[in-house]
C-alpha cells in the first residue's frame, strides 16, 4: 500500500540528512542542517557588525563636522591670548624704557611750546616735567636756536608727580597732560578693539 503525503514533491529529496547534530527542540540535524544554521548565524553577525559599523561612521561624521567650529573657537582664544601676550610685553617694554629715561619727551615738549605760548597773550606756560628728565630737556631745547623765544617765555618745573617721559603743560586757557604709558594703555584698547571684531 502507498501512502501519499499531503505536500507533493515532484522530485526526490536527495543528500539532506536530518540526524547527526541536534537542532532546535533537540531534532538531530544532518551536516547540511547545521551548515545552514551556521549560515543564519553568520548572516546574523554579519548585520550586527553592519550596523556597528553604520553608528560608528555616523558618529565619526558628527565629529568631524564639529570639527571646524571647535578649531574656530581654539584658534579664537589663542588669538585673545596672543593679544594680550603681546600687550603684555609691549608694556613691560615701555615701563623698561621709561624707568632707565630712554623715552625722550623733548618732543612733547617742543609741540608745546609751539602751540602754547604763540596761542596766549601772556607767558604764562608752566611745563612740568619729572625731575630726572628736566635737564636732559633744558639741554635740549638749548640746541634749537628757532625756540629761544619760547623756551624763555615758559617756566620749567621738576615735578615728581609726573612719570619719567611724562609732560604736563599748564597754561592760563588749559592744560594738557602727555603720559606715555596712558598713550600705551589707549593703544592696547584699540588693538583689543580691532582683535575682537
Amino acid at each position: 500500500m502507498t501512502q501519499t503525503s499531503s505536500l507533493p514533491f515532484h522530485a526526490p529529496i536527495v543528500g539532506l540528512r536530518l540526524h547527526a547534530v541536534q537542532g532546535k527542540g533537540g531534532v538531530p540535524l544532518s551536516p547540511r542542517g547545521k551548515q545552514l544554521m551556521d549560515l543564519e548565524q553568520r548572516e546574523a553577525q554579519r548585520v550586527a557588525a553592519t550596523q556597528a559599523l553604520t553608528q560608528l561612521v555616523r558618529s565619526a561624521r558628527s565629529t568631524v563636522e564639529g570639527v571646524p567650529q571647535q578649531i574656530g573657537a581654539r584658534l579664537e582664544e589663542v588669538a585673545g591670548i596672543a593679544v594680550e601676550l603681546g600687550l603684555a610685553i609691549a608694556r613691560e617694554i615701555v615701563g623698561a624704557a621709561l624707568d632707565k629715561g630712554m623715552v625722550d619727551p623733548t618732543p612733547t615738549v617742543v609741540r608745546c611750546l609751539r602751540d602754547c605760548v604763540h596761542g596766549s597773550q601772556r607767558a604764562d606756560l608752566v611745563v612740568r616735567l619729572h625731575p630726572e628728565d628736566l635737564a636732559a630737556v633744558q639741554t635740549a631745547l638749548a640746541a634749537m636756536p628757532e625756540l629761544h623765544e619760547e623756551v624763555a617765555a615758559a617756566r620749567f618745573v621738576a615735578d615728581a608727580a609726573v612719570g619719567r617721559g611724562g609732560v604736563r603743560a599748564e597754561t592760563g586757557a588749559g592744560r594738557l597732560l602727555w603720559q606715555p604709558l596712558e598713550v600705551l594703555e589707549r593703544i592696547c584698547a584699540e588693538v583689543r578693539r580691532e582683535a575682537t571684531s
